[in-house]
């Protein structure tokens, strides 16, 4: 068998009989399958500051491997999550500039963040977290409910009540106990998603599509409704305060401001596209 340390020691890269490289965390918690060689995997190595791993096995055969770590994230307000070392999950109050630490010890899938829920999802369960109090400097989570179900997703989000999962075209609601309550047959692939409030248990979701439809989506609700379309398939959205304008960023990295009632854009600074 075979052992390497992969990005200055955080990771741990195994490899040995059962044919597979394997990449488990410092503290020794299961990752992912990196390479399945066929037969008995003899050594491993990587290339320096990049995150590239070539393998070796019995059979006389290479493989190289590229990992890529994602940045998975969410937003409320001024508590930001994000995921760290694959397995623990920081919370940040950017206006207290407070931050707590969720030590998941498995794989962190995504998260999600909305009010007073955290949503973590791992690779055989999905957890929801809650704030001990109402006040809105609690850094303080404790664990609400676990949803022990495999549930594979591209996007992830939270209200009050529901985890709110999208799967290609399809947005499926499910409750806290792992119930599947509603769902959602769009038109095309979702590409994004945003908690836009209200009421616990109809909340409202702005869904962009990849034909460039924007729609308004109410957790109780089994009908969307359509806000605008446009051209090209959208990479981030947003919605101002008095729900009149939307912001979007779509696949051609233009950004542009909808008046919804009057259908009419503008097209916003250039400048500030890489910052969105």
């Amino acid at each position: 068998g075979c052992l390497r340390w992969f990005t200055g020691g955080e990771f741990l890269l195994v490899g040995g009989s059962n044919s597979q490289l394997s990449l488990y965390t410092k503290e020794g918690v299961f990752l992912t399958q990196v390479a399945n060689m066929g037969s008995w995997v003899w050594c491993v190595d990587i290339i320096p500051r990049q995150n590239f791993v070539i393998s070796g096995s019995q059979n006389g055969s290479l493989m190289l491997t590229q990992l890529n770590f994602n940045t998975v994230h969410a937003l409320y307000k001024e508590r930001y999550a994000y995921r760290e070392n694959m397995t623990d999950v920081i919370i940040q109050n950017l206006a207290q500039e407070q931050k707590v630490k969720i030590k998941c010890r498995d794989w962190v899938k995504k998260v999600a963040i909305y009010r007073h829920r955290l949503a973590v999802q791992l690779p055989d369960k999905i957890v929801i977290y809650e704030l001990y109090t109402d006040d809105v400097a609690d850094m303080h989570y404790r664990v609400k409910d676990k949803i022990t179900q495999r549930l594979e997703c591209n996007l992830l989000v939270v209200t009050s009540n529901h985890i709110i999962l999208c799967r290609d075209n399809r947005l499926q609601a499910f409750s806290f106990s792992g119930t599947k309550e509603r769902e959602w047959a769009l038109e095309a692939n979702i590409r994004y998603i945003k908690v836009t409030g209200g009421p616990e248990g109809k909340e409202g979701l702005l869904v962009g599509l990849r034909n460039g439809q924007v729609l308004h989506i109410f957790a109780d609700n089994p009908f969307p409704m359509m806000l605008l379309s446009q051209p090209n398939s959208i990479r981030c959205l947003d919605i101002s305060m008095n729900r009149r304008k939307i912001a979007i960023i779509d696949e051609t990295h233009t950004c542009s401001v909808y008046d919804i009632k009057k259908e009419k854009s503008t097209d916003c600074d250039s400048a500030l596209i890489p910052l969105l």
